[in-house]
C-alpha cells in the first residue's frame, strides 16, 4: 500500500506535532517509508520551524494559503467558526492536489493519509489492512456516528443542487434532515483524525468547492463532512474502519495530547 501522509500545522498545531511526532516514529516507523506533506500557515509558521519538528527524509513542505486567499468567520464553531479554523480545514481538501510552479503535485500517490496533530501512536506498526482498499474506495477512515451541526448535510444538499455540476447533482440528495432544534443528526459516517482519501477523488472535491465557493474555500467548515458528503452522494466507496484497535489514539486537548504522548514513549 503506497500513500502520502498529509499534516497541517499553524502555530498551535506545530506544538502538538512536536508532542506526537516521536510517538509516530516509535510505534509507526513504516510512516517514514512513505512520502509526507506538511502544509503550514505561512503567516504563523516557517519552513525551518517545521523541519525542526519533523525529521523525515521524504518530506515536502507546502505553504498555505495561496496569495490572495483569505478567510472570514465568526464565533459559532459549527456554522461559522473563526477564520483560522476555516483556513486549516480547507487546506486538507485543496493542498493534496495543489501543483507547484514546477508542475509537481503535492501528493503523487493514489491515496493520502490524513493524520491530525492530536493523534497519538501507541503501537501496531503493521496496522493497514489491504482489504480496506478492495474496490478502490474514495475514503477509508475511522467510523463515526453523527454530524454536527445537525443541518450540515441539508446545507450540502442545497449547495450541490444550486451550485454544482452534473458530476454531483445528477445523484439524489442525501436528505439527512435533523429533528427540529437538534444540534446534531445521527447517521453512519466517518471522522478524519486518521483516514485515507483517494487522491483523484480529492481533486474532484477541490474543484467542485473552488468553482462554487472560490479559491481555497469550502461550502461548509468541515473537511471530513464535506468529503464524506461528496463520496456518499456520488455513490463512491466508503470504508468505515476502527483505527483505535490498531494502535492509534485521539485526544482533543493539548494537556491530554501531552499526557498520552508521554505515556506512549515510556
Amino acid at each position: 500500500m503506497n500513500y502520502t501522509t498529509v499534516v497541517g500545522v499553524d502555530e498551535k498545531h506545530l506544538r502538538q506535532l512536536a508532542l506526537v511526532w516521536p510517538t509516530w516514529r516509535k510505534h509507526k516507523p513504516s510512516l517514514l517509508d512513505h512520502p509526507m506533506v506538511v502544509f503550514y500557515d505561512r503567516y504563523q509558521v516557517t519552513v525551518d520551524q517545521v523541519m525542526g519538528v519533523c525529521d523525515h527524509s521524504k518530506l515536502k513542505i507546502v505553504p498555505w494559503p495561496p496569495d490572495g486567499v483569505s478567510y472570514s468567520g465568526g464565533t459559532d464553531r459549527w456554522h461559522d467558526p473563526d477564520p483560522q479554523r476555516k483556513k486549516m480545514l480547507a487546506g486538507f481538501v485543496h493542498v493534496p492536489t495543489t501543483t507547484s510552479p514546477l508542475g509537481h503535485c503535492s501528493v503523487e500517490t493514489d491515496y493520502w493519509l490524513k493524520l491530525d496533530t492530536d493523534t497519538i501512536a501507541t503501537g501496531c506498526d503493521d496496522w493497514i489492512d489491504p482489504a480496506w482498499f478492495e474496490g478502490n474506495p474514495a475514503i477509508v477512515a475511522q467510523k463515526w456516528g453523527f454530524t454536527k451541526p445537525g443541518d450540515q448535510m441539508v446545507m450540502l444538499d442545497k449547495w450541490a443542487d444550486e451550485f454544482c455540476y452534473a458530476k454531483i447533482n445528477r445523484y439524489r440528495p442525501l436528505n439527512l434532515i435533523p429533528k427540529p432544534g437538534a444540534s446534531r443528526i445521527s447517521h453512519k459516517r466517518i471522522i478524519s483524525w486518521c483516514g485515507f482519501f483517494q487522491t483523484d477523488f480529492t481533486l474532484l472535491c477541490s474543484v467542485l468547492a473552488e468553482r462554487s465557493c472560490g479559491r481555497g474555500q469550502l461550502p461548509v467548515p468541515s473537511q471530513d463532512g464535506y468529503m464524506w458528503y461528496c463520496a456518499k452522494r456520488m455513490e463512491e466507496g466508503i470504508e468505515r474502519i476502527n483505527v483505535k484497535s490498531r494502535g492509534w489514539l485521539h485526544r482533543s486537548s493539548m494537556r491530554n495530547v501531552e499526557q498520552e504522548s508521554a505515556k506512549a514513549l515510556e
